[in-house]
């Protein structure tokens, strides 16, 4: 897996904007200079469950609005919405151009104010829905390398639905690390890790290597628990290879143990060992 191309909202938006009402762009402008607001444009590309700023944002400009002698209600809300994307757009990451440009278009061209409500939902949720996908497809990526780096250079990538995506690493003895990356529907992004076939004890030092080079490539977290496994073969598919490899039967060899990763209670790191 390549980290996937993407590029960001703001040549959407540059593109759209002339399409939109004079009066929106006016209000816009209006409450950009009035409130001085400036978005803090981070390096990386940001966890997609840090994308709540953007109810934030768009609330802190919906208030402004509703503070002017604007009436149309329809208009503030596709004010409030496009300033936000406008003062964001570095942030947010898209690879498919198409669904994204639609909802803003719907966007712009929703006339009564229930379907403006409606189709600001819509937008910020193809935008989400976008970044997250990036986001999932440069983890993969830096889990590739991360992998390869330890000695599991020979890979398989498979992306089994919308919300899974494996990576399965091969060393030269044939032992693998599993990593599954998983997403629900609040963009939260988890991540499983498990060594299967190794018998001599080694998995705590490769799985260490392994977060070192991890946090290495921009990947930390800041809590690590480790509860011991005895062994048996935790993720689904580790289980389906574990039972290949013995011919059915499931054998403790050694210790083993459960690493798991949490970031701010958010996005979580599993590692079985």
């Amino acid at each position: 897996m390549k980290a996937s191309h993407a590029e960001t909202v703001g040549p959407i938006l540059k593109e759209l904007m002339n399409r939109a009402p004079v009066q929106v762009v006016s209000n816009m402008q209006m409450i950009q200079v009035k409130n001085n607001i400036v978005s803090q444009t981070t390096p990386t590309i940001l966890s997609p469950t840090s994308l709540s700023f953007l109810q934030e944002r768009f609330n802190q400009n919906l208030i402004a609005l509703n503070k002017t002698q604007i009436s149309n209600g329809a208009t503030k809300l596709k004010a409030a919405a496009l300033l936000t994307m406008q003062q964001e757009q570095e942030n947010l990451k898209i690879e498919s151009r198409a669904p994204v440009v639609s909802a803003i278009q719907e966007l712009i061209t929703a006339t009564t104010l229930e379907q403006t409500t409606v189709k600001v939902k819509s937008a910020f949720a193809e935008i989400k829905k976008e970044h997250t996908r990036v986001f999932v497809s440069r983890v993969g990526a830096v889990i590739q390398m991360a992998s390869s780096k330890v000695g599991f250079s020979k890979q398989k990538v498979e992306i089994l639905s919308p919300n899974l995506t494996r990576v399965v690493a091969t060393n030269s003895k044939g032992h693998n690390l599993i990593s599954e990356i998983h997403t629900n529907a609040e963009k939260k992004v988890d991540i499983q890790s498990e060594l299967e076939g190794i018998t001599d004890g080694s998995c705590k030092k490769i799985m260490d290597e392994f977060n070192k080079e991890l946090e290495s490539l921009g990947l930390s977290a800041d809590r690590k628990e480790r509860k011991p496994t005895g062994g048996i073969a935790q993720m689904p598919y580790a289980k389906t290879l574990q039972k290949q490899r013995s011919g059915g039967s499931i054998k403790r060899e050694f210790k083993n143990e459960q690493v798991i990763i949490s970031k701010d209670n958010k996005n979580v790191l599993v590692q079985y060992t």
